[in-house]
C-alpha cells in the first residue's frame, strides 16, 4: 500500500479461519504441556536426601530448580490458553463486523 497518494485508502483483511487455526494449535500446545507436568515433571522428586550426605546441597538445589522450571511452565501453558481465547474472540469480533457492515451495504 502507498501512502504517498491522497486517495489511499487503509484495507485490513483478517483470514478468520487461520486465526482459529493458530488458537487452535496454542490451546493443543498448552494441553500437551499440561500433560507432560501433570505425568512427567511434577512427579520428579528429587532432594538432598536422595542425592546422599556428599550431595545434599546439590540435591537441594536441583530440587528447588524443578520446581520454579514446573511453575514457570506451567504459567507458559496458562499464557498461551489466554492467547488462544483472545485469538478465537479478536477473529470472531471482526468476523461480526464483516458481516454487519456486508448488511448495512446490501
Amino acid at each position: 500500500m502507498r501512502f504517498d497518494s491522497r486517495a489511499t485508502l487503509a484495507r485490513t483483511e483478517v483470514d478468520v479461519a487461520a486465526v482459529h487455526g493458530v488458537a487452535d494449535r496454542l490451546a493443543a500446545a498448552a494441553e500437551l504441556i499440561d500433560r507432560a507436568l501433570a505425568d512427567h515433571l511434577a512427579r520428579l522428586t528429587f532432594g538432598g536426601a536422595g542425592a546422599g550426605r556428599a550431595h545434599a546441597a546439590r540435591g537441594d538445589a536441583l530440587r528447588v530448580q524443578l520446581e520454579r522450571l514446573t511453575a514457570e511452565v506451567s504459567q507458559w501453558s496458562r499464557a498461551a490458553v489466554e492467547t488462544a481465547v483472545a485469538l478465537r474472540a479478536g477473529a470472531d469480533r471482526y468476523a461480526d463486523a464483516e458481516l454487519y457492515a456486508a448488511a448495512r451495504i446490501a
